[in-house]
């Protein structure tokens, strides 16, 4: 539960909250924004949410490069070299700020037929497209922000990244409201509202910056073509889960568009309400990464083995709970963003089955951090590739398109994705061989 950094003692419980927190504030951009649209249009919510799954992709892609940093960053921090930390740390930065400048300029100009691609039409794609090019021009912005909280919490300073997520989101909504309901019309309210979430990203990146300069983080601002290398061996590999599970709900959404913007709106409400349920989970994931790290470092493996153990009963415990409390409160959850009883009548058959989603879901949050952050990166790759592809794509499709299941066909798939990727990453820990890799 314990690390020590020189003399700096960084515990479990430090890095979980404002991880927590972070996450929470993070889901809560997209939550704000659904509350305010779903009050202007509920095809404006279709339309900006279905964009945001598409961004998404590029936003993990750039998590490759920050996940492999920060990687690097804990071994050299537990290894006690600031110098080589500073390096990879300098060597991100400029790779994440150059790499979201071109995915930027991709998504902005291919925006109409990836939204297409979609099964988007008529002013459901219009208004997708306008927020689409707005939201793809903060991309760097984005990814940069990511950087920096993921960097101060591998330094053990996680409880600055409150701060920015707590201001950054209060910045959120007040421009999000100003931008629908101010009647300030400088482009479509759609389009205000992406830029509203951009410039508080902007905000929040300034305040980041400040915090991270002022609390003497390791950082040297060159870049080093061999670091970049080795960033990507691990972050590629490492953030492929996180990519595979977006590429996964970006197509699934697609064959939920089929259905009508009525379905669409259903999933959208859904999926902001059962989207808070894995955030502790994952918090503790991203903790325990940063702990594995530190112990693969110093050679600790017996402690790293503990800690995993450990962690990942916290953690399906914690979803547990978590997805039983939803589903008892689903009603009145639902009714923040729609009064359709037809809409929240279907909501409560998907609770139920989200708590066999979120199980197998808290193992893998735990596990695949802690197979990355000791090298076994292939195993994470070939797993989320796999349950991703026969998982979520090929069964949504099976029970989606050819059964015509709706959204109980999708959780369905959402559930052997999952439980494939637990199953694994379980038999996988037992054997033991992740303690034989090198960094």
């Amino acid at each position: 539960m314990t690390v020590y950094d020189g003399t700096k003692k960084i515990t479990l419980i430090s890095l979980i909250i404002p991880l927590l927190m972070q996450r929470i504030f993070d889901q809560l951009y997209g939550t704000a924004n659904v509350i305010l649209l779903s009050g202007y249009s509920e095809t404006a919510v279709s339309a900006s949410s279905v964009a945001n799954q598409v961004l998404d992709i590029s936003i993990v892609l750039l998590a490759m490069i920050t996940t492999g940093t920060v990687i690097h960053t804990s071994i050299e921090i537990g290894a006690d070299n600031a110098r080589k930390a500073g390096s990879f740390a300098g060597t991100g930065s400029v790779s994440v700020f150059v790499a979201g400048c071109a995915l930027a300029a991709i998504n902005f100009f291919a925006a109409e037929p990836l939204l297409y691609a979609m099964n988007l039409r008529g002013q459901t794609l219009q208004l997708a497209c306008q927020y689409f090019r707005v939201r793809a021009l903060f991309l760097p912005v984005s990814g940069m922000l990511n950087f920096l909280n993921q960097l101060l919490i591998c330094n053990g300073f996680s409880k600055y990244t409150l701060t920015v997520g707590i201001s950054s989101n209060l910045l959120n909504f007040f421009f999000s409201f100003l931008a629908i309901y101010s009647g300030i019309s400088i482009m479509s309210p759609i389009s205000q509202v992406g830029m509203a979430a951009g410039l508080a990203q902007v905000c929040g990146i300034v305040l980041a910056v400040i915090l991270f300069k002022h609390k003497n983080c390791p950082y040297a601002f060159e870049f080093v073509p061999g670091r970049l290398l080795k960033i990507l061996m691990l972050g590629v590999p490492g953030a492929m889960v996180s990519l595979m599970f977006r590429i996964a709900q970006t197509i699934t959404t697609s064959f939920v568009a089929m259905m009508g913007d009525n379905v669409i709106n259903t999933k959208v409400f859904i999926g902001n309400v059962v989207a808070y349920v894995p955030l502790l989970g994952l918090a503790i994931g991203s903790a325990n990464m940063v702990f594995m790290g530190r112990f693969k470092g110093a050679g600790e493996l017996e402690k790293a083995d503990i800690c995993y153990r450990q962690n990942r009963a916290i953690a399906v415990a914690l979803n547990t709970v978590l997805s039983l409390l939803v589903f008892a409160f689903h009603r009145p959850l639902m009714m923040m963003f729609t009064s359709n009883e037809e809409i929240i009548s279907a909501a409560g058959i998907i609770f139920a089955l989200d708590l066999f989603v979120e199980i197998p879901r808290a193992i893998n949050n735990i596990s695949e951090g802690s197979l990355s952050a000791n090298g076994d990166v292939k195993t994470t790759f070939f797993t989320s590739t796999l349950s991703c592809w026969l998982g979520s794509v090929a069964l949504s499709y099976v029970f989606c398109v050819v059964f015509n299941m709706g959204l109980v066909g999708l959780w369905l798939a959402f559930i052997a994705d999952e439980s494939i990727k637990a199953i694994i990453y379980i038999f996988r820990w037992r054997s033991g061989r992740w303690k034989n890799i090198k960094i």
